[in-house]
């Protein structure tokens, strides 16, 4: 299992298909879904498809500026709003929302990094 989960980890932004890793792995199609379906509760395919979308989670989170499609191209994710809406049924928010409080957030550290100080951070009464 943990194997298969480093293979995602390094290829997630490539096209996978589950026989390449299962032939990576010197296993089986049917044994690596068994793995998954005792282990995981889920699919090769959908672990892959989850850890895709977490990879999106932490990709805005770190860099809420680069544009969305560049984001989910660059996890490997299919453009559109099937995946947007995978996004938003998994971590239950939507997207837009999303975006907004990452680029605060974002904001909010770059400001902090510029003053270091708390007692800077405090209006004058």
């Amino acid at each position: 299992m943990g194997r298969t989960l480093h293979y995602f980890a390094r290829h997630f932004h490539e096209p996978i298909t589950i026989s390449q890793v299962a032939g990576h792995l010197g296993i089986s199609e049917d044994c690596l879904d068994f793995w998954f379906d005792q282990t995981r509760g889920m699919t090769p395919a959908e672990a892959l498809l989850h850890h895709r979308l977490n990879r999106l989670f932490h990709t805005i989170t770190e860099q809420p500026r680069q544009g969305l499609r560049k984001a989910i191209v660059s996890c490997g994710l299919g453009e559109g709003r099937r995946t947007i809406a995978l996004f938003e049924n998994t971590f239950g928010i939507e997207m837009p929302l999303f975006l907004l409080t990452s680029r605060r957030a974002a904001e909010d550290r770059a400001f902090r990094r510029l003053h270091p100080s708390a007692d800077q951070l405090v209006l004058p009464s």
